[in-house]
């Protein structure tokens, strides 16, 4: 499950690689609840698929907490819908993160896991960006974490 949601989105820009993580700690919670490991992936690319208007982000953020979604992607000119073509798309799979089952969860517990997975998400970044890039691109590439 991609833990992003709406802000994730309205963060896409094509000149650079963001995650919408640092405020999501529920998916850690249920997978501890449920004794399930967790696989942090990353998808190269994906932000490259369609343009998004940027900027205004404390206004876009708080209507995307209202469930209203603020993004405006736009893919081919003549098809705004459909995504760009020739982008590589490059899917990393990180370590699993074997959760120990945890009734009830500590915050200290959750955040602990959390910042494992942003970690090893970081970690994943690092290690295949310029193979997802290409050696220039990745020498330049930098995982922005929201």
């Amino acid at each position: 499950m991609p833990p992003g949601g709406f802000e994730e989105a309205t963060l896409t820009d094509t000149s650079m690689d963001r995650v919408y993580i640092k405020k999501r700690y529920g998916f850690v919670r249920l997978c501890l609840m449920h004794g399930v490991s967790i696989r942090p992936t990353y998808v190269f690319g994906e932000g490259q698929l369609y343009s998004n208007v940027q900027g205004a982000w404390s206004i876009r953020l708080a209507m995307n907490s209202c469930n209203i979604p603020t993004i405006l992607p736009w893919g081919l000119w003549f098809l705004p819908l459909v995504p760009k073509r020739n982008v590589r798309l490059f899917i990393v799979v990180g370590r699993p993160m074997i959760l120990p089952k945890l009734i009830n969860p500590t915050k200290m517990e959750v955040a602990m896991w959390h910042d494992n997975y942003v970690r090893e998400l970081k970690r994943i970044y690092d290690e295949y960006k310029e193979e997802a890039y290409g050696s220039e691109g990745g020498k330049v590439s930098k995982l922005e974490v929201w």
